[in-house]
């Protein structure tokens, strides 16, 4: 595939996952996980998907990036930074897992990934260990950057929440990565759509959500 596409793919696939994160994640629902939600659902949903319509490895990896780096524009949380680096993690352990043969969720892949209760087993892990890891990384750099220590026992009196919330991710990945792969109204061969089309839609979309996370954090 041509080089120039997988960039714009990881241009508008990053900005929807990073405007989702700062507008979602600024909702606060008492009795709804939303961050275990953004992260099984929405960050999981979108790497799966894109790995699906690409086949590109690595490609995940720059979407968190380009989510990251939107993320660091939404003043939520008490460390900006360290959720924009959260994501990152997402994008890196995601490519860990996935970029491994056995678990090739592309249309070349093995079949028994093509069968719904495989891809949700997948799933249900693969959400409780992205979700996790960028929560405990969270947790870990937050003290550091802001007050530049860090201490185990503060970060193991978290790993409960952590845990628990984890639980969550991992149903809402058991959900998202049987849809991502097996959906057929979600099968797009991108090498097929026009160059001027793909790449205008591709600048479109990525600067409308750019400009909405920006103007809503920063103009409103």
């Amino acid at each position: 595939m041509n080089k120039y596409r997988i960039l714009a793919g990881i241009l508008v696939f990053g900005s929807v996952w990073g405007m989702l994160e700062c507008i979602l994640g600024n909702v606060n629902i008492s009795w709804f996980p939303m961050g275990a939600f953004l992260g099984g659902f929405i960050g999981l949903g979108l790497m799966v998907f894109s790995r699906r319509l690409f086949g590109v490895v690595w490609m995940q990896l720059g979407m968190a990036i380009v989510a990251g780096m939107l993320r660091f524009w939404a003043p939520i949380g008490t460390c900006i930074i360290c959720s924009a680096l959260a994501i990152m993690a997402e994008g890196l352990v995601f490519e860990l897992i996935f970029n491994r043969p056995v678990f090739n969720i592309t249309k070349t892949g093995q079949s028994e990934l093509k069968n719904w209760r495989t891809l949700a087993f997948l799933g249900i892990l693969s959400g409780f260990v992205i979700y996790v890891i960028g929560y405990m990384f969270t947790q870990i750099m937050t003290p550091i950057i802001s007050t530049g220590t860090f201490f185990v026992s503060d970060f193991i009196k978290v790993l409960p929440t952590i845990y628990g919330t984890g639980f969550f991710a991992a149903i809402f990945g058991g959900i998202a990565l049987p849809l991502a792969v097996l959906t057929p109204q979600l099968s797009i061969d991108v090498n097929k759509i026009k160059k001027e089309h793909y790449y205008a839609i591709a600048t479109g979309v990525s600067a409308f959500c750019w400009v909405l996370v920006i103007a809503f954090f920063h103009l409103v």
